[in-house]
This record gives C-alpha cells, structure tokens and sequence, in this order.
C-alpha cells in the first residue's frame, strides 16, 4: 500500500502550528507593551494637557489594527494549519475504512472538508442488492499530489475520516467506462504540472 501522508508531513504542520502560535503570541505581547508604554506617558502628563490626545490616538489605531490581524490571523491562517494538524493526528488514531472499487474520475467542487480544500476522487461500486453502479465518492487532499489513478484501475484503498490516506492499484483498466470527465483530467493535469513547474522553479532560486 502506498501511503499519502508520512510522518515528516505531522512534524512540518505541528512545527508551522506552533511557529504561528508563538508569532501571535508575540504581537499580542508588542501590543500590550505599547498601550502600556502610552498609559505611562498619559498618566504622567499634567491635567488637561494638550498633548494627552496622542496617546489616547495611538492606543486606538493599535487596538484596531490588533483586532484586525487577530481575527484574519487566527480566523484564516491559524485556524487552517490547526485543522490540518488535527486532520494528520487522526491519519494515524482515527477509525479507517477499507474499500475495493473501480476508480471513474475525479472532480473538482467548491467543496471544503473540515475547511480543507479537497477534490472528489469518484469510484463505482456494484450494488448487488438494487443490481446497479453506486457512485462512492472519497476525498483528496490538493495539499498532496492526486493519486495517479485513471478511469477504470481497480483500485484498494483506506480511507480515514472519507480522505484517502492510502491506495494500491490491483489492476490497470480493469473495467471501461462509456463516459469520463476527460475535460477535467486535463485541467487536473494542467494543475499538477503548473504546481510541479512553480515548484521547480522555487528550488532553483533557492
């Protein structure tokens, strides 16, 4: 079985976590520091003092700009890599599920899981009862390079929380489908060799 998710990848997102708490953490700490460095220069202004408007304007931009950064910067950046993080903890705890089915497609929604993007990776299933193809459709973290699946491999996989974590091709083609969404399996691959090109090019420069 290939695995999508090793430990390094728990280590670098528990690292980010924690390198964001303590950049909070921070600001939060250089802001109090201003406004009570501000405090202490208005309290020993005399009374009525004209100068006491400029404390008093510096302490309410700072508090509006902190607020600002504090809601985008937990709300967003913050709340995302902690999702994530939480979402690798369960990888190797959570309950999983095991499944053999024949890979159709995958397809691209406006869809976030747990607020992760994800891509739905279709697989048809035979339903013995009701003597039809059922539609099983799991997750794919676009934080990692899509399983190289096409339509109709025959495919083991384990899924755990409904995002594939891990695969094993049995058969190549074992089953043709009338219809596939060819239009999006080029733009997948458009993607993954924009991100493989970006990526390349980072490298480089580094």
């Amino acid at each position: 079985m290939i695995s999508i998710y090793s430990d390094a990848d728990f280590l670098a997102v528990y690292k980010q976590k924690n390198r964001l708490f303590w950049i909070f953490v921070a600001c939060t700490v250089a802001y109090f520091a201003f406004c009570i460095a501000w405090l202490m220069y208005f309290i020993g202004l005399p009374y009525g003092a004209s100068e006491q408007n400029l404390p008093k304007a510096c302490v309410y931009v700072a508090s509006a700009l902190y607020v600002a950064f504090a809601v985008v910067f937990l709300g967003i950046k913050y709340s995302r890599v902690r999702r994530y993080y939480k979402m690798l903890s369960y990888v190797s705890i959570g309950l999983k599920n095991e499944e053999k089915n024949y890979f159709y497609c995958f397809e691209k929604h406006s869809l976030q899981k747990d607020n992760l993007d994800v891509v739905y990776c279709v697989f048809e299933t035979w339903n013995k009862k009701k003597q039809e193809w059922m539609d099983r459709e799991v997750y794919a973290d676009t934080e990692k390079k899509l399983p190289p699946f096409e339509g109709g491999d025959y495919v083991q996989y384990i899924t755990q929380s409904n995002f594939v974590i891990q695969y094993n091709i049995l058969q190549k083609k074992a089953l043709e489908f009338e219809e596939v969404d060819e239009d999006y399996e080029e733009e997948i691959g458009e993607d993954e060799e924009s991100a493989t090109t970006e990526t390349d090019g980072a490298q480089e420069n580094d």
